[in-house]
């Protein structure tokens, strides 16, 4: 199991053996700079730990849109899909590989399906997921905040 999984986020405390279910439903992935993991507007059925490497995330060019926008960074400890985890729809960003990388794919059937078999890992799983995502928002906030000074 890979140390940066161990200690990362999502699994934060959960067992030894619910965090060794988890990492035997994905396959660890090496990424190369520039390639594609999750493209907007097509469905995506896996959530992304990353364990090494920089990603960029984008907005698609649209009408009355700056061309390919940069929402922000991601980087070791962070993941990816997991808004199409939580509520299935379509991403509407594009995450690309800066730097090579590496990170560990769980499709989102299996992580369901043991999500919904213990309702306390569950509940915990979920709790790290909106930690995340708030920790994310309130430093948005922090960025925005500063930019409009």
């Amino acid at each position: 199991m890979h140390q940066k999984f161990i200690e990362h986020r999502l699994v934060q405390d959960l067992s030894p053996a619910t965090k060794s279910a988890i990492y035997q439903l994905g396959e660890v992935v090496e990424v190369s700079t520039d390639e594609v993991i999750i493209q907007a507007d097509t469905p995506n059925r896996e959530m992304y730990l990353i364990l090494e490497g920089a990603f960029k995330v984008n907005l698609p060019d649209r009408p009355g849109r700056v061309a390919g926008f940069t929402l922000g960074y991601r980087g070791p400890g962070d993941l990816i899909g997991e808004y199409s985890f939580i509520d299935a729809f379509r991403p509407t960003a594009r995450v690309t590989a800066s730097t090579p990388g590496l990170v560990l794919r769980i499709p989102h059937e299996p992580l369901h399906k043991l999500l919904d078999r213990d309702p306390l890992v569950s509940s915990v799983v979920y709790r790290n997921i909106l930690t995340y995502l708030v920790n994310r928002l309130r430093t948005q906030d922090e960025e925005l905040e500063y930019v409009m000074v």
